[in-house]
């Protein structure tokens, strides 16, 4: 009897820690993904410059960034797996033979309270 209650606690712990785990993998830098739609497998390498500037930090490893000194260029979430964190008006270098390719999309509102949705990137 001991070894069935061991059996059927050892069960229920791991679907809670299944939930645990897939909980804290869909969350944007910490915060809930509400606004996140994550892809399956990352796209294509969507932008083709060096680097991106960030200027609005959403959560100390997800930032609102543009193409470097281009203000009309289109806004893109970048986000990294690595924890490391990003900062207002940090520009965000490409290593050799990577690119920023896109992993999803997130829609967010902005201060004139209009919904927009941006690309989610990351350095791969």
């Amino acid at each position: 009897m001991n070894k069935i209650l061991i059996f059927i606690l050892g069960i229920i712990t791991g679907i809670v820690l299944t939930f645990v785990f897939a909980t804290a993998l869909t969350t944007v830098g910490g915060q809930s993904d509400s606004g996140a739609t994550w892809f399956e497998t990352p796209g294509d390498c969507l932008i083709h410059k060096s680097s991106l500037k960030v200027f609005q930090v959403i959560a100390p490893d997800a930032a609102l960034a543009m193409i470097k000194d281009d203000y009309s260029s289109p806004v893109y979430l970048l986000t990294n797996r690595e924890n490391k964190t990003y900062y207002d008006d940090q520009v965000v270098k490409l290593p050799s033979k990577s690119c920023f390719k896109q992993v999803g999309t997130y829609q967010y509102e902005t201060k004139e309270q209009m919904l927009k949705t941006v690309p989610i990137v990351q350095i791969m």
